[in-house]
């Protein structure tokens, strides 16, 4: 009796510990679970925040006249875009807008598109220097969203644009012209040397070697040179040995 009681204790013990062996398990499992559902979550938001329409400005002058040019670098489409100016500062005493219809109506602008519309004239003249700004007020829609972004920024007059870049093309030839004497120089070099020879750089007479490496290396040997065939011989060779592998292809 005494054997079956401890039996049935150390079976009951057993089997509330497998219980909570499971129990650990199953909350493990499900913290897993959680943690994973929020690190994809997460990496869904992020990815959606990445792709978003990014609305970039820049205020750019061309004959006297200032542009906003507006260019999507995100990688979704725009739509509903309203660009409204609201005010103008830094450009002398020509405080005054005078803006295209792209600044009265609405538009949509895919991925790398751009547009651009007037806004104002360029107050600079020779007595005063200017930097323009622009207040803007911003609103677009992402494409299959129902809520609009709206928010609102100053742009600055980006004076680079019109800066003309100017560079220096004309390259000084007289160390290539110096490289390559060189180089044609070093050949001459060691062709006289390999056909025992003497011709100078500035000779263009076309001569033809008079032995080869092949030649060289069965003299070293002590073995009979072979004659170094002529131009002529070479050709009738080649023509020889093509026309042969022509016969054994067919």
């Amino acid at each position: 009796m005494e054997r079956t009681a401890l039996f049935e204790f150390i079976c009951d013990h057993i089997q509330e510990f497998s219980l909570l062996v499971a129990a650990i398990s199953a909350l493990i499992a499900a913290i897993t679970a959680i943690a994973a559902f929020m690190a994809n979550h997460q990496n869904k938001k992020q990815y959606k925040d990445s792709i978003q329409p990014q609305l970039s400005m820049s205020l750019v002058e061309f004959n006297s006249i200032l542009y906003l040019r507006i260019k999507n670098s995100g990688q979704t489409a725009a739509k509903n875009i309203e660009i409204r100016i609201t005010g103008i500062k830094n450009n002398g005493n020509s405080n005054n807008l005078y803006l295209d219809d792209l600044f009265k109506g609405t538009f949509e602008l895919y991925p790398e598109e751009v547009v651009q519309g007037k806004v104002a004239i360029c107050g600079r003249n020779i007595a005063q220097s200017v930097f323009p700004q622009v207040e803007v007020s911003v609103s677009y829609r992402v494409d299959g969203a129902k809520k609009s972004t709206a928010y609102k920024r100053t742009v600055t007059y980006l004076s680079a644009y019109t800066e003309k870049i100017s560079a220096d093309i004309n390259l000084d030839t007289r160390q290539m012209e110096d490289s390559l004497k060189s180089i044609a120089r070093a050949s001459v070099r060691t062709a006289n040397y390999l056909d025992g020879r003497q011709v100078a750089p500035f000779d263009e007479l076309n001569i033809l070697a008079g032995c080869s490496l092949k030649t060289d290396l069965l003299g070293v040997l002590h073995k009979e040179p072979e004659t170094v065939l002529s131009r002529a011989e070479t050709i009738e060779e080649a023509l020889g040995s093509n026309k042969e592998d022509t016969h054994a292809n067919t």
